[in-house]
């Protein structure tokens, strides 16, 4: 089997060095085909662009943008991280990394996650850039709340990460394994009430009362007519009937 020559032509070894040298991570399709005419280094920037894609130089991020691979990477390997990307991928300060990478990071789990979790107000998907793992969760602005910004990227705070893996327990083992480790970590009960009513959600209202034995989420409950009925959720991995609370988990 012919393996497929990847060396660079003169033109597009030269456009690797200018891109190289003004140290550019991602550029605009646009704006490599205004550098590419300035430097007068093709006649056909999109068919010299096309080449670099094929040679690995070059790799579509998202509609208008490209990575640029340093000649000295191996496997892919660029002088960009995975928040980094995601600030890029995103154009926007409207999110958070939440879920498994903010339960590692306040110290309810020592395992390490493989990809990263978003919650931002334009994405919804499951996707792989370079070698990097993104789950992105899209969520209305006003529950862009309980956000630490402490850190060089916005990462969930301690009550609001609760929050969230209770509303997606099935990145973490399941309801029952996050239950577990909530109730072995400190938190605070009253910013969690709060977060609570302020998410809006029966299930999650239930959830941490059930957890937190709060007399102003059951007013709230019973005052919302959802003591009446139970709230069933399923694929828990453990069974619990809570009179109290109303809660099923089967």
């Amino acid at each position: 089997m012919k393996t497929k020559d990847l060396s660079l032509t003169p033109n597009q070894g030269r456009l690797q060095g200018i891109l190289e040298y003004k140290k550019y991570k991602i550029i605009k399709r646009n704006d490599l085909i205004s550098l590419i005419s300035k430097y007068k280094i093709s006649k056909n920037p999109k068919y010299l662009i096309k080449s670099m894609l094929q040679k690995k130089r070059l790799v579509f991020f998202k509609r208008g943008y490209y990575i640029v691979v340093p000649v000295s990477s191996v496997d892919k390997t660029v002088g960009i991280d995975e928040f980094e990307l995601n600030e890029y991928f995103l154009e926007s300060d409207e999110y958070y990394v939440g879920l498994y990478n903010a339960f590692n990071l306040h110290g309810f789990t020592e395992q390490i996650p493989n990809k990263l979790f978003v919650f931002n107000t334009k994405y919804s998907a499951d996707k792989k850039i370079l070698h990097y793992q993104y789950k992105f969760f899209k969520v209305k602005k006003n529950k862009l709340f309980g956000i630490l910004r402490k850190y060089k990227y916005p990462y969930s705070d301690r009550e609001r990460t609760i929050i969230d893996v209770l509303e997606y327990p099935e990145y973490l083992g399941g309801l029952s394994e996050v239950l577990d480790r909530i109730k072995e970590v400190k938190y605070d009960k009253t910013k969690l009430i709060d977060y609570a009513i302020k998410y809006d959600s029966i299930k999650i209202i239930k959830l941490v009362g059930l957890l937190t034995n709060s007399n102003k989420l059951l007013s709230l409950l019973k005052k919302k007519k959802a003591l009446s009925y139970y709230t069933t959720i399923k694929k828990t991995r453990t069974k619990l009937l809570d009179k109290k609370w109303k809660i099923r988990l089967i």
